[in-house]
């Protein structure tokens, strides 16, 4: 029962989810692991496809997982750091069976930026452009390797104190500086802006914060939009 094996026993058991994750670790910060932080990584992923037997492993963990790795180096405690954000932060929801939350989590964002920036919004809507196509990254890793590394930290200190709305006010962050290229792009011009846009940011990390604090999106707005 990988409720109560220890992380050594589970991080050396035969996993179904083998093959898949040891294709997705050397594409998991390929610039910053070296092969003794991918292997490190392939065991805790192993453990958590294990512990998390329900929805085993899906692709994005292993980028949460290596933002623990290049910041704590030290394996049994990343994989609990896993759990806590699977079962504590909610993050297990995300990576469900087709990913129930994340198609909800996908259309909050779109009614929030219709709120915010209705002209943006509309011009997305000439593309058929939603949230769904653009922004699933965001909320799957929490901007792990959609950011610059400092930034993602900075995001990551909001984020396990006040959940997901905080990816939501980082969305709207980026957007709202990027906005005046987004609005003079046809539809390839927009894609392309809209996937580099974390990292050509020109915001410090704090500064992406402040930005992204000046949204008040609250737990209770997102519960509204949930209906």
């Amino acid at each position: 029962d990988g409720d109560t094996e220890s992380y050594e026993e589970l991080s050396t058991k035969a996993s179904k989810s083998d093959a898949e994750i040891r294709r997705d670790i050397c594409r998991t910060f390929p610039e910053a692991m070296d092969e003794e932080d991918t292997e490190a990584l392939f065991r805790i992923l192993r453990a958590v496809a294990h512990r998390a037997e329900d929805i085993g492993y899906c692709q994005g963990m292993n980028f949460i997982a290596g933002v623990f790795i290049r910041v704590l180096r030290e394996e049994a405690l990343v994989y609990h750091c896993m759990l806590s954000m699977l079962f504590r932060h909610g993050m297990n929801q995300y990576f469900g069976e087709r990913f129930p939350k994340l198609r909800l989590t996908a259309l909050q964002f779109d009614c929030l930026l219709e709120a915010f920036f209705p002209e943006l919004s509309a011009a997305f809507d000439t593309f058929n452009l939603s949230a769904e196509f653009y922004a699933t990254q965001w909320f799957l890793t929490l901007f792990a390797y959609y950011l610059p590394f400092p930034h993602v930290l900075r995001v990551w200190e909001h984020y396990l104190c006040c959940g997901m709305k905080v990816v939501h006010r980082v969305g709207l962050a980026l957007l709202q500086e990027a906005m005046p290229d987004l609005l003079d792009q046809g539809f390839d011009g927009t894609l392309n802006r809209l996937r580099c846009m974390g990292h050509t940011t020109r915001l410090t990390p704090d500064e992406l914060v402040a930005a992204a604090m000046e949204f008040k999106v609250t737990n209770r707005l997102l519960s509204e939009l949930e209906h």
